[in-house]
């Protein structure tokens, strides 16, 4: 058996940043890009108009601050149109947001500046426009105003949220390379399990772990593969695990501990896994087991055999698996683990004895220091009280942290807690 801590680093030292991989780019929302992305056009791409209005030479309005000019229509330009004709001086275009501004045109004067009930005036008519704080240029965005072609509009390490995702469409990305999402295989192990959608008979018991570990890998933006449920039989646990090793992790729980049916440690030794660690002084998840299956010149995939009680088995993903997953995604440090925090307990609290002791807690945010409210738990198998940490508008869910040897906690005391997402 190990101490928590160095568990935890030789999870951290064995995961190491997946290859990156090529994605169509809305497939890679949310990731990080291990390849900057380069304009293949400036941007905008012409001079365009960026107000409704009229495009006019500098000549006719510069100069001219409380006159009057009266201008001939000679084209008509949506968003979208173009045309090769020439603006001269006295003349100009009826022009909308976004159109090429035309040949010879070097302003938009804004409709609103139209005068004498000429606003409406089209090609083959004639407007008059009064525009007191004219200035060249005015209203019109310049061609590579943005950035020019071959400029690089997204580094390496920038993370696709939706502002990036248009970006990189503008800058005519399609495909992108990216940090990717870990494919994490998920096995639950024991003849006693049935689907969630099953009335249990005598005996048996609700498959809870394999849709709460799913949920846990999709809010840590990994791909969730369900392997379903394995009975303790050595065939057919040994072909689940050959198939869950394909995936980049290998989640496993139940079968870790020491009982006749505890297969999971040996199968997956004898499937080629090297062991990094079997136990670890923790509660609950004493029984938790991590190695990896390393191929010569190929990827890497980790393995957890999480404990079967469903409390241990999340309280082991936290500690353990979310670090992992974050490392494989090719997330900075700051973001492997949960935060912690300090927080003032509101009530009494049981001792940790010889290991250190993770218990459910409802969060709230006062003052300086968070309160810390114990929840009712009745063990390991107990999800009720984890669950119930949100259950409350303005609260959080989390985990009071408490080391080895701490005694009776009385209301007040301070106590480090884990803040869940």
């Amino acid at each position: 058996m190990i101490e928590l801590a160095e568990a935890v680093a030789l999870v951290e030292a064995t995961s190491q940043p997946l290859s990156p991989r090529r994605q169509r780019l809305l497939d890679a929302c949310g990731r990080r890009l291990a390849a900057p992305i380069a304009a293949d056009v400036d941007s905008p791409p012409w001079d365009r108009a960026m107000m409704d209005g009229f495009a006019v030479c500098n000549a006719d309005l510069s100069g001219a601050a409380d006159s009057t000019v009266e201008l001939d229509v000679v084209v008509d330009l949506a968003a979208g149109d173009a045309t090769s004709l020439t603006i001269r001086p006295g003349r100009c275009a009826r022009i909308m947001t976004g159109a090429p501004l035309p040949p010879g045109a070097e302003a938009v004067v804004p409709i609103e500046l139209a005068v004498d009930g000429t606003a409406a005036a089209h090609a083959g008519s004639r407007v008059r426009l009064c525009d007191a704080s004219f200035r060249l240029g005015q209203h019109v965005a310049r061609q590579g105003a943005a950035f020019r072609a071959d400029a690089v509009v997204l580094p390496v390490g920038a993370r696709l949220d939706a502002a990036a995702v248009g970006l990189a469409a503008e800058a005519g990305a399609t495909h992108v390379m990216v940090n990717p999402r870990p494919r994490v295989a998920i096995l639950s192990t024991g003849s006693e399990l049935v689907s969630c959608d099953v009335r249990p008979e005598f005996g048996q018991t609700r498959n809870s772990n394999g849709p709460m570990l799913s949920a846990a890998v999709g809010l840590v933006s990994a791909e969730p593969i369900q392997l379903g449920v394995v009975p303790d039989r050595p065939e057919p646990l040994r072909a689940a695990i050959a198939q869950g090793l394909a995936a980049d992790v290998l989640l496993l729980s139940g079968g870790v501990s020491v009982g006749d049916r505890d297969l999971v440690p040996e199968t997956l030794v004898a499937s080629g896994v090297e062991q990094v660690f079997h136990k670890v002084r923790l509660k609950p998840g004493k029984p938790v087991w991590f190695g990896a299956l390393r191929r010569l010149g190929g990827p890497t995939t980790l393995v957890f055999g999480l404990p079967g009680n469903p409390a241990s088995s999340l309280v082991c993903f936290e500690l353990f698996v979310r670090p992992a997953l974050q490392i494989l995604a090719g997330r900075p440090r700051p973001e492997w683990h949960l935060p912690r925090a300090r927080a003032r307990l509101v009530a009494t609290l049981k001792g940790a004895g010889d290991r250190p002791v993770f218990l459910p807690c409802r969060l709230r945010e006062s003052g300086a220091l968070m309160e810390a409210e114990p929840l009712p738990w009745t063990g390991s198998s107990d999800l009720l009280g984890l669950a119930a940490g949100s259950a409350i508008p303005g609260a959080r869910p989390g985990l009071i942290a408490l080391p080895a040897g701490t005694g009776r906690l009385e209301a007040g005391a301070e106590v480090e807690v884990v803040v869940r997402a």
